[in-house]
Parts: structure tokens; sequence; C-alpha cells
């Protein structure tokens, strides 16, 4: 690890949570802000809203001022409200384009595939597309005047730093699912096999029946 991508733990952190919050807090960070350069009164839709990446996303773009709009199963919408989504659409009711009555000055893919290319019919002339799934189609793109662009996280110490402030203030909270010992690895990694969400209407790839029982990254502690 590269001393410039470290910063100090937040106090109010235990170390399991603070291990929790680098990659998916970072990422959230560098879609909305050094991406789509997101700004008050902007309205966002947050693909995913309640995975690991969209509820920092979530948080963050509540944070900055922007009204948000989340998709996630319906049985996340409480959650979701608490963390500051403005609405949530239930992707599993009906296609959020056709929901959806007002334009979107940004859209945050987090899931990819079909929801990508159907996210292009919200975006307002010059509005942004950022995933961190997979490249946007630059025909797509120019199809409808918007600018589109696949993110790359590119861990800043300065960022995380930001970041710590932020959980210090209580203006962004961790979330953790489950903290497993070191040994109980391989069991830990049958759990995020069987919890995997379905995606937006897509069956789960993972053996057996998908299920999911909490949100939230899960840890190893090695000590």
């Amino acid at each position: 690890m590269k001393p410039a991508t470290i910063a100090k733990k937040p106090s109010n952190l235990s170390f399991e949570e603070a291990a929790s919050v680098p990659v998916a807090s970072q990422t959230a960070w560098h879609g909305l802000f050094t991406h789509a350069h997101l700004e008050k009164g902007q309205t966002i839709l947050i693909h995913g809203g309640a995975g690991a990446v969209g509820a920092y996303a979530v948080q963050l773009a509540s944070n900055t001022g922007a009204p948000v709009i989340a998709t996630a199963r319906g049985d996340d919408e409480a959650y979701l409200k608490s963390i500051g989504a403005s609405r949530v659409i239930d992707y599993r009711e009906a296609p959020f384009e056709e929901v959806l009555r007002e334009k979107v000055d940004v859209v945050f893919d987090l899931v990819g595939g079909d929801t990508q290319t159907r996210s292009f019919l919200v975006l307002k002339e010059g509005g942004h597309l950022i995933s961190a799934t997979e490249p946007v189609s630059s025909e797509e793109a120019v199809k409808h005047s918007v600018s589109g662009e696949m993110m790359r996280l590119a861990p800043s110490g300065d960022v995380l730093g930001r970041i710590a402030r932020l959980l210090e203030e209580g203006t962004l909270r961790p979330d953790i699912a489950t903290v497993y010992a070191l040994q109980d690895a391989a069991q830990a990694w049958k759990d995020i096999t069987l919890n995997l969400p379905r995606v937006h209407g897509m069956p789960s790839s993972g053996a057996g029946p998908a299920r999911r029982t909490s949100h939230g990254k899960i840890v190893l502690r090695v000590a």
C-alpha cells in the first residue's frame, strides 16, 4: 500500500468498521464527484442503491444537496430513505424508465447490462452516465446527447481523509453485515455467495436459493 493512499482511522470507528470503508466509499466518491461532477440541486439516479457502494453514494449525494432516487428491492426502501434517498423505485415492480416522470442529471450505474442501456432514456440532455461495472456505449451517449464513461477507482489519501472526517462527524455511517474470524474465511465466502442479491430481475448465479439477510460489508478479523 502506498503512503499516498493512507488516511488516519476515524476515532469513532472500530477497526472492523474502518476496514469496510476505503474501497466502497472511494468508489462512490469518485463516481459522483470526480466523474459525474455532481452538484447541489442536481437529481441523481443510483442503480443498486442498497449495495455497499450504493449506500455510500446515496449518503454522499444527499449530503451534497442532490435529490437522490435509488433503484433497489422494495424491502430496502426504509433503509435507503434512512440514509438520504428521496425516492426508491422497486425494480421488481416496474421498469424504472416507465416510473420516472422527470429526467435526471446523473445516473450512477452499479448494475450494468440492460439497466445501463435503459438509463439513457431518463437522462437530461447534457447529463452524465457513470458506470462502475462496464464500459458505457459511446454511440448511445452521442445519440442521447449525454456523456458516459466507466470509472476507475484511484485510491487517494486526500479523498479518504475527507471521507474519514464525514464519518467522524456522523454525516456518513459505515455498514457491516458480519465479522468473521480469519479461520472462517471459507464460510464467509459461502455466505457471500448465498447472499448475493438478485440483480434487477436476473436470477442469482450462486448455488441454492438467493437470499439476503442484511446490508453491509463482510469483514475478516485477522487479529
